[in-house]
């Protein structure tokens, strides 16, 4: 009987355990649906109850009420670097989004395909933003996980095609936009754009379905121009202030007609509703982020913090948490709250823990960093330990401030205890060492056949932006015949030459070196690029591209030929032949030690992780 009791006593504190517990999908029948909305450009002021109030947007404001809310939320302080976080859960430097980007490599885990796997169905509407390389359909949605995508790859192409049927980049609009479907060519839809965005969410989800769907909904507004609909700028003054205001009252109008849809078909219950934006605003019009200071496109508070909301009604209620988290986070847990595990390469956290009332393991530092359109970058570098941050800008003069506390609380008038420049150089030398290192996939050398490099098809290659590689050459001599030590087919290859001059091809461009004169028992060789391509909008900037080479500790070649990326966007997953050309023929006759790639453009002397550092990483011991 005694044992009957305990027995019965254990079920009920189970039981207790359970029900009090919030829930974790366990199979594809009781997933909940996932709808994330993605703002562009919207700030802490522009919803009235994380601001001053000013902002019209009482749907918002309910659904806050409603929902988690994040009140420490970093992003990054552009577009591009974003959205790339969000969907791989990766610093978005570690991925070539630094802002700009080519594309994600078909070999990142995202947040579309790990719900696929669980069994869900994806699909993407809206802006995408994701990629540089238009002409390549492997940057579309559709590569990366989403079943179905309906929308623009980015918002410079919603005006169509140019004059000759090509990709023309030009001024936004909200208005009559030409958009994509599942990767055809772009129509044009008659309305504006965030309208027809949310009746196409509308439409899918009152769709009966079998499966749990996630729809990643990332709209255009409340990014410029300041374009709202007839009936909603009637409602302000015709000031830019006022049109502002307008479009945030429609987007907020919008996300009422979708929560109203999920109400309606009976969704609501089972569907977790994730509302962000991907950095600060720009305030133009009005003062978008207060009360942070600074503005998209920096790294002070007000470009890379923004409201982030998470609402599953029963498991997760009206709840502040105060903790710092960052975009890359939503991946892991989303995929947690969906019953799966998130990838553990990722450098995203779950915030499932935190959202259960249980400690969050916070990080020390956060970086980010944006090329500038020169050799250098500009840097923002935050110490949650000691609440302080540092951003360096385009003219390398740093910056430092006091973080902003967890919002609706003022930010506190302090004396922010500085960081110096050496300080800030090299907190940001030892996260890039980190960071922009390639984790390629080596096979050594052996003697049927050279060591092959493979993975990160859209960074191994120098092909966009900034790009080093580091070779550790073990008993070279000078040749008296051709040899190759890089190749990789239709991209670009290395030789060292007869005469005893470096040959760099790359597509239908040949440099060469100076002469090589002395050799090493190890000899370090880097051989470093820069290709930008023409912009037409909305920085115009001409074609331009930077090759040098370094032998031990002396330039041999310093180019700027044009160089551009391959038509063919194929040949980016060719292998990398390291010690031979494809077919094993102009052998290098020593041993070459592991490659190291480093996604940025290095030389001599730089202040962050530069050339130097580089130099002291190869010909160290052990050669593979």
């Amino acid at each position: 009987m005694k044992k009957i009791l305990m027995l019965g006593e254990i079920i009920v504190t189970l039981l207790i355990i359970f029900l009090s517990a919030p829930a974790i999908a366990a199979d594809k029948f009781s997933r909940p649906n996932i709808l994330l909305i993605l703002t562009d450009d919207l700030g802490n002021n522009d919803l009235a109850s994380w601001g001053d109030g000013s902002a019209p947007t009482p749907t918002l404001d309910a659904l806050s009420r409603q929902s988690i809310r994040f009140r420490r939320h970093y992003t990054d302080s552009t577009c591009s670097p974003s959205r790339a976080a969000l969907l791989t859960g990766r610093e978005p430097v570690s991925i070539g989004f630094q802002a700009n980007g080519l594309g994600l490599s078909a070999d990142l885990d995202t947040l579309p395909k790990s719900l696929k796997a669980l069994g869900y169905h994806t699909v993407h509407l809206g802006k995408w933003h994701i990629g540089e390389a238009l002409e390549y359909p492997n940057i579309q949605p559709s590569f990366h996980g989403f079943d179905y995508w309906f929308g623009m790859l980015n918002h410079f192409v919603l005006r169509g095609l140019g004059p000759d049927g090509g990709i023309l980049q030009r001024q936004p609009t909200h208005v009559n936009p030409w958009l994509q479907e599942n990767g055809a060519a772009p129509k044009q839809y008659k309305g504006s754009l965030d309208d027809l965005l949310t009746s196409k969410a509308i439409e899918l989800i009152s769709k009966p379905t079998q499966q749990p769907w996630f729809i990643n909904l990332w709209l255009f507004s409340p990014h410029t121009p300041y374009q709202p609909s007839a009936e909603f700028a009637a409602r302000f003054p015709a000031t830019p202030e006022g049109k502002f205001l307008a479009v945030l009252a429609q987007l907020d109008n919008n996300i009422a007609r979708i929560l109203q849809a999920l109400d309606t078909s009976g969704q609501a219950d089972n569907t977790i509703v994730v509302f962000a934006s991907d950095n600060g605003g720009p305030s133009y019009a009005r003062d978008n982020n207060w009360p942070l200071q600074g503005v998209k496109a920096t790294y002070l508070e007000g470009g890379v913090r923004s409201p982030l909301l998470l609402r599953w009604p029963v498991h997760f209620l009206n709840a502040d948490i105060s903790a710092a988290t960052t975009i890359m986070d939503i991946y892991p847990t989303l995929v947690e709250l969906a019953g799966g595990k998130p990838p553990v390469t990722i450098d995203g956290q779950s915030l499932v823990r935190v959202m259960q009332g249980k400690p969050l393991k916070e990080q020390v530092y956060l970086f980010s960093a944006a090329e500038n359109g020169n050799q250098d970058m500009v840097y923002g570098g935050r110490s949650l330990s000691d609440s302080r941050l540092f951003y360096r800008d385009t003219y390398g003069a740093v910056t430092s401030a006091t973080l902003a506390p967890a919002i609706p609380t003022a930010p506190v008038s302090s004396v922010v205890v500085p960081f110096d420049k050496t300080q800030a150089q090299r907190l940001i030398k030892d996260w890039e060492a980190r960071v922009r290192k390639l984790p390629l996939t080596w096979q050594p050398a052996k003697p049927s056949h050279s060591g092959i490099l493979t993975g990160r098809d859209f960074q191994r290659a120098p092909v966009f932006a900034g790009y080093t590689l580091g070779l550790s050459l073990h008993g070279a001599t000078l040749p008296e015949s051709d040899i190759t030590l890089v190749e990789q087919a239709g991209v670009w290859h290395v030789q060292l030459l007869a005469d005893h001059r470096l040959r760099v091809v790359h597509g239908q461009v040949e440099q060469f070196s100076a002469p090589i004169t002395e050799v090493n028992a190890c000899n370090r060789l880097i051989v470093s690029m820069k290709i930008n391509p023409e912009y037409s909008f909305p920085f115009p900037a001409p074609a331009s591209a930077k090759l040098t080479a370094y032998w031990n500790d002396r330039q041999i070649l310093d180019g700027s030929t044009l160089l551009q990326r391959p038509t063919s966007v194929e040949v980016l997953a060719n292998p990398t032949f390291i010690g031979s050309r494809t077919d094993g023929s102009q052998a290098f006759p020593g041993e070459i030690g592991r490659p190291i790639v480093i996604n940025k453009y290095l030389y001599p002397n730089q202040e962050s992780y530069g050339l130097d550092d580089l130099r002291g990483q190869l010909c160290m011991s052990g050669k593979n």
